[in-house]
């Protein structure tokens, strides 16, 4: 075996990637990463040249199939041994008769060492020694940097070839929880229950499971709430109650208490007279009140985040980010035993002052505390609200947390993405509009109801009469379904009549302006919010931008270009446009073809005029200041 074996390590458990030593390994395209990525499922197996074809192209394979393979295996060696004589790089994928095999040691492939440790930690568990098990499983699912294998599922033809290895990290996890909660270690293992839970939402093992680790974690009114959760949603999807295991934990943490049932341990009472010192929630805490609309975002996004270190919520000015942010929080808090910190970045003027904002929010003592270093080993959550206005600089601020922080996530909203190479994006839209054919079902609608909603808190009593919900819905539509415009519209029935709000939303970004204290600047007009997406622009964006506004809001890029001529160079168009939906001022839909661009009614009405106020100087001169 060659030296360069020794020094190259591969994952697939998570981002395909190789490494030598600690420098990652270019790996090529993407199909060229699946041959690699394979190949790591089966180290030291012979892989026939059509299992490769087959495993990456499935039943669309090409006629030169199996010949791009070998290409593809070509430029893998050269990369891999790049100091090895062409004819002799066969140290890290050797030829077989038909095929390939990877001889890279096992414990060098994280998928194979990952199964070696699992084995061990079954033999040690049969042989009755639980805390060697322990930390068997725990070594096993510390490699796993993604369960849901998302990165080589979309790299390979077939999620087949994943099932026996996701069905094994399942039970490693499940056995983690098993023989950590004998061990007395809840809220050592609730991390791993809750991401099982989020990632098998429909496996009644994994649930129990989790329930007793919440249960004996302290957390039994999160646990009811999760239960009730579960029950419906199996029946909504699956059309059945919970099975016989679910109920018994249900039943078992229901009397859970001073008299816990079976399987189920009530807090540790050490020190009751002291006052609880769990870490909690620091910071800016979610809106009082219900979030209307966004319950599926909630949880989508929070089932993200419990397989994703870094996830960007991103999203057009005033579409509720950090609302939805804090939500999905709340949601996973109980995966983050060290607790919760959240930040509102808006009105910092760089990442030195996001990172004092940190500090005291851990409320550490002195000018000069380093707050990465204080949440260094800890398992936090921190939340950064609003980032987008310090630039490329708020995502190397994200990185660098990151590395120094090796067991704390990171939720960020912003208007643009980070552009981290492990980021999860998760895109926040409007809420739907509220049809025009199906005037019965207006009430219910989300756009609708958070009008309502937010009517009855400046009017008590109000309620959406049949004769107003067609206005209502004229309202909800003229805002684009912005949860920010909605509420800014209900704050005007204070001082105004429906009608008259309905009049006002001819021009918003002036007329819609009520009294909002206790809210960030860019919160407190649609004019505001929208002038802080529009300055981050370059003066040819803003141009464009409000060429595109003067028409069609809904075009091709045959008619972008059009209405963009002198502006741009037809080859730069593109950059343009990228940049203008990266910014989210701008919604590209993927069709047939090319794709097809929507600007947002509020959007356009910002781009066709930019005023010179001194709300949006000040900002502008802020970005300018910015990378």
């Amino acid at each position: 075996m060659g030296a360069a074996v020794d020094t190259v390590r591969i994952k697939v458990l998570g981002p395909v990637a190789a490494f030598r030593d600690t420098t990652e390994i270019p790996l090529g395209p993407s199909r060229q990463r699946a041959v690699l990525g394979y190949l790591a499922l089966h180290p030291g197996q012979p892989v026939p040249v059509g299992a490769l074809t087959e495993a990456v192209w499935g039943d669309d394979a090409p006629a030169s199939g199996d010949q791009l393979v070998r290409t593809y295996v070509a430029r893998l060696r050269q990369v891999l041994e790049p100091d090895t004589a062409p004819r002799a790089r066969t140290n890290v994928i050797a030829s077989v008769p038909g095929g390939y095999r990877l001889d890279v040691p096992p414990d060098r492939v994280d998928a194979s060492h990952f199964q070696q440790l699992l084995g061990r930690a079954r033999a040690r568990q049969a042989a009755g020694a639980p805390h060697e098990a322990f930390e068997l499983l725990d070594a096993a699912l510390g490699l796993w940097q993604d369960p849901t294998l998302a990165d080589l599922s979309g790299l390979l033809a077939s999620p087949r070839h994943l099932t026996a290895l996701r069905a094994d990290w399942v039970d490693a996890g499940l056995r983690h929880v098993a023989v950590g909660l004998s061990l007395g270690q809840a809220s050592v293992v609730l991390p791993v229950a809750e991401q099982l839970a989020a990632v098998e939402p429909l496996q009644e093992a994994v649930q129990a499971r989790y329930l007793e680790a919440l249960t004996r974690s302290g957390q039994r009114a999160a646990a009811v709430h999760h239960y009730l959760s579960v029950r419906a949603r199996l029946r909504a999807e699956l059309g059945v109650e919970p099975g016989p295991e679910l109920r018994r934990m249900y039943a078992a943490l229901l009397h859970a208490g001073d008299e816990p049932g079976p399987g189920v341990e009530p807090p540790s009472r050490a020190g009751a007279d002291e006052p609880d010192r769990r870490p909690g929630w620091r910071g800016p805490g979610p809106a009082i009140g219900p979030l209307i609309g966004r319950e599926d975002d909630v949880a989508r996004c929070a089932t993200l985040l419990v397989a994703h270190r870094a996830v960007t919520i991103v999203g057009p000015a005033g579409c509720g980010k950090s609302a939805t942010g804090l939500a999905v929080a709340e949601r996973v808090a109980a995966a983050f035993p060290d607790g919760v910190a959240t930040v509102d970045a808006a009105e910092a003027r760089d990442c030195g002052e996001v990172l004092r904002l940190l500090a005291e929010t851990l409320e550490l003592p002195g000018p000069n505390a380093d707050p990465l270093r204080a949440v260094a080993d800890k398992r936090m959550l921190l939340v950064l609200n609003d980032v987008e206005h310090l630039g490329s600089r708020a995502g190397e601020m994200v990185e660098h947390a990151l590395h120094r922080c090796p067991r704390t996530a990171m939720l960020v909203t912003s208007r643009r993405r980070l552009g981290l190479a492990h980021e999860a994006v998760f895109r926040l839209a409007p809420l739907p509009l509220p049809g025009t054919d199906a005037p019965d079902a207006l009430p219910d609608n989300p756009a609708v109801r958070l009008f309502v909603h937010r009517a009855g808190l400046v009017r008590p009593g109000f309620r959406l009469a049949p004769a107003d919900a067609v206005t209502v819905a004229r309202i909800c539509r003229g805002l684009d379904g912005l949860p920010l415009a909605i509420e800014l519209a209900a704050a005007c029935l204070y001082t105004d009549s429906l009608d008259g709000v309905l009049r006002r939303v001819d021009d918003p970004l002036d007329e819609l302006r009520p009294q909002r204290r206790g809210h960030p600047q860019h919160h407190r007009s649609l004019r505001a919010a929208l002038h802080r997406s529009l300055a981050a622009l370059a003066p040819v964006e803003r141009a464009c931008l409000a060429r595109l506004a003067a028409g069609d809001r809904c075009f091709s890029r045959d008619e972008a270009a059009a209405r963009c001529a002198g502006l741009v160079p037809p080859a730069r168009l593109g950059a343009v446009l990228d940049r203008l939906v990266d910014e989210s001022l701008l919604d590209a839909r993927p069709g047939p073809g090319v794709p097809r661009y929507r600007l947002l009614r509020t959007v356009a009405l910002a781009a066709a005029t930019v005023p010179e106020s001194g709300e949006h100087q000040a900002f502008h001169g802020m970005v300018g200041n910015q990378p």
